[in-house]
């Protein structure tokens, strides 16, 4: 009698909503909206890794103040996916539930990097 391995996916594509960016362009015009997209980019990009650092020194009130921080941001890209895990996060940090928090936390990176990319290739092609 063995064991069967089952092979989890680590890795999720992200959902970019089209829409916000359309917006962002036409209010802003298209190379303001390339800066506020760029902006915000690294923005969501230096909250994630201060996230990390707040949750492996166990700062709970920091990790929920910058999941909170990196769902508003989110939201204004079109990054709804990413947007809706932050807030999960903040639901696990607030209930003080670790195991939800470190699975929520490894989603939220594994999503980061996929929406953080797409939001940058969907601005620069929808450009053209």
């Amino acid at each position: 009698m063995g064991a069967e391995l089952y092979s989890i996916p680590a890795y999720e594509d992200a959902e970019l909503d089209r829409s916000r960016i359309h917006l962002l362009r036409q209010s802003l015009g298209d190379q303001r909206c390339r800066e506020v997209v760029s902006e915000v980019v690294f923005h969501l990009t230096d909250r994630l890794g201060l996230l990390r650092t707040a949750l492996d020194e166990g700062d709970a009130e920091e990790a929920r103040a910058l999941a909170t921080r990196l769902a508003g941001l989110s939201e204004q890209v079109g990054l709804s996916d990413f947007a809706r895990v932050a807030r999960d996060l903040v639901g696990c940090l607030s209930t003080c539930d670790e195991i939800a928090t470190a699975a929520v936390s490894a989603r939220l990176a594994r999503l980061g990097e996929d929406s953080l990319l797409s939001v940058i290739v969907f601005t620069e092609q929808s450009a053209l």
